[in-house]
């Protein structure tokens, strides 16, 4: 089927299965290989995730537009993955002309385009430039064309003219690979893209491993631009530009989107708007003996969010978790389920309709889901929570720094859901400074026994957050910070990135009130604009000063993240209840 006739029909269809408008995002099955490559719309109903599988290779198959899941085993002309791991598919792109599928596989294979559909025959692309049948032995796949490196996903555009695939070798930044035939024949674009190495400097006392811009996603622009996404070892993923259609690139420098070590993808949704889907978490500071020459221990792939821009990403809305990873707090973590990369980190997405999609996001099988949002819920101003029942939307654990595993620690509860102390029937976030000798590790100086937490609200460049909160006697004092990114519970360097904060403890004065030990206060912060505004602070309905802008944002707020103060055990504060509006 034609794009246009496919977007057509999803333009059209109702939605279905919802409880309800702006629902929050609802898992509705697992990738069978990690996301970011694999997903692939085949019908206006019926949409597949492929595996990487080397010897009988499957697909995970919805035929009711992304509700309900049965795995199946692919035809006998489907080749399997020859390079790559088995635990990561090949990605696939639909030309607009022909209506064929073309299929990159996942690391220095080749090119196999489709005739006849997905279950059709399967051909490949020779290094000479035409299609041969014949693939399946050893000898014969000498004669097949080769993209190098570790590959992202492939894109058709300018019409479906022209194919671009972002492809990266370790420490040589990315290449754009172009076909003008739909993938016979192919040429490297005549810049490369790179992004400097991670300095120890700061607040890091080693190197970050060293990615110089890798597994770029790209998406043409109204005006014809190209716009590449990458992941790098800064604090920001960085961007780079094509007017040329891909042949020559512009510098890369930071972009707007924080980001880690960690996969972005952006794209467009079936309304023509642009969609980004990343991890908006900084990792914990580098510790001692970091050396950037290996993986480290990753303490920022937790979440996966989502925001939304109408003018091309000029601006942005959203910043919202639409991936939770529900595995984050295991005691086991760092080996639970095998010594793989895991996280939610790398997604791909298709559009369902006019207001939702379909996202595969995840590393590792037992951290994978697909899940479908609604990317009306991205752009609602307000959300709330209580600890009735529980804690499962905020992030609130520490962590073990002994690296196991696949790059990971263990972890431990930061903060811990109890009953009010005077009022049983009413649950608070009981935050302390930890008395754990397992939380630190004093060969590398790592020390993560502050607890806290932090919660996630829809970003804005104006808005107020109300906090309910009580300070036992005794307390040693919490630092609260509104944030434009997710901070780890434990991360004591968080009040240092915030847009605004401020210290609470029995005794503090602000403005003219004077927080006191075992009360319930109500402290509200409303903030007049993100990049150059102040926030005004009421407690318990009186005003109560205001805070400077310590680091301005472009994005806006999005986060609330309190932890304790002070470097000896003793609690710290205990949260009731938080509420969030944005303009």
């Amino acid at each position: 089927m034609p794009s246009i006739t496919l977007l057509q029909c999803l333009l059209a269809t109702t939605a279905v299965g919802i409880a309800g408008e702006f629902s929050e995002p609802r898992v509705v099955g697992t990738p069978p290989a990690d996301a970011g490559r694999g997903l692939v719309r085949v019908s206006a109903s019926e949409i597949r995730h492929y595996d990487g599988d080397r010897k009988e290779p499957g697909y995970l198959v919805s035929q009711d537009n992304g509700e309900s899941w049965t795995y199946r085993k692919a035809g006998k002309d489907y080749p399997p993955n020859f390079g790559g791991i088995s635990k990561e598919a090949p990605a696939f792109a639909r030309n607009p002309r022909t209506g064929e599928f073309v299929r990159i596989q996942p690391i220095k294979d080749h090119v196999f385009i489709s005739k006849g559909g997905l279950d059709g025959q399967w051909l490949a692309a020779t290094k000479e430039g035409k299609l041969t049948a014949e693939w399946q032995t050893p000898a014969q796949r000498q004669e097949l064309f080769s993209l190098p490196g570790i590959i992202r996903s492939p894109l058709f555009f300018d019409g479906g003219k022209r194919l671009i695939v972002p492809t990266h070798n370790a420490g040589s930044g990315t290449t754009m690979w172009l076909s003008d035939d739909g993938g016979l024949t192919w040429r490297k674009s005549k810049s490369v893209i790179s992004a400097p190495p991670h300095q120890a400097a700061g607040i890091h006392r080693g190197t970050r491993w060293q990615n110089s811009g890798v597994e770029a996603t790209v998406v043409e622009l109204k005006d014809g631009t190209l716009w590449a996404l990458l992941r790098t070892s800064q604090d920001f993923h960085y961007e780079s530009f094509s007017r040329d259609k891909g042949e020559n690139w512009t510098a890369g420098k930071p972009s707007r989107f924080v980001g880690t070590l960690t996969m972005p993808t952006l794209g467009r949704l079936a309304d023509g708007r642009l969609l980004a889907l990343w991890t908006n978490q900084a990792p914990l500071p580098e510790v001692e003996g970091a050396n950037g020459k290996s993986e480290d221990a990753f303490t920022n792939r937790d979440t996966l969010h989502a925001a939304v821009s109408s003018d091309e990403g000029r601006t942005w809305r959203g910043f919202r978790e639409v991936g939770l990873d529900e595995q984050r707090a295991r005691a086991d973590y760092a080996t639970w389920g095998g010594p793989q990369d895991r996280g939610n980190h790398q997604a791909e997405f298709v559009n369902l309709d006019a207001n939702r999609i379909l996202v595969a996001y995840g590393q590792h099988a037992k951290h994978r889901c697909l899940v479908i949002v609604d990317t009306r819920w991205l752009l609602e101003k307000s959300r709330k929570t209580d600890f009735s029942q529980g804690a499962t939307d905020w992030i609130h654990h520490t962590y073990i720094p002994q690296r196991k595993g696949h790059c990971s620690y263990d972890r431990k509860p930061a903060a811990q859901v109890i009953a009010h102390p005077s009022r049983a029937s009413t649950k608070v976030l009981d935050i302390t400074f930890l008395d754990d000798a397992e939380l630190v590790n004093s060969t590398n100086g790592a020390d993560y026994r502050s607890g806290g937490a932090a919660w996630n609200f829809p970003a804005g460049k104006a808005g107020k957050v109300t906090l309910r909160f009580r300070l036992p006697a005794g307390s040693v004092g919490a630092h609260l910070s509104l944030m434009d990114r997710l901070h780890a519970a434990c991360d004591r360097t968080a009040p240092q990135f915030a847009v605004h904060t401020t210290r609470l403890a029995p005794g503090v004065t602000l403005g003219t009130a004077t927080l006191k030990a075992d009360t319930d206060h109500e402290l509200q912060l409303e903030w007049s604009d993100s990049e150059k505004g102040m926030c005004r602070l009421t407690l318990d309905g009186k005003p109560a000063g205001t805070l400077p802008l310590r680091n301005a944002s472009v994005n806006g707020l999005s986060y609330l993240h309190i932890i304790a103060d002070g470097n000896k055990p003793g609690p710290a504060i205990q949260l009731i209840s938080v509420s969030a509006e944005v303009k």
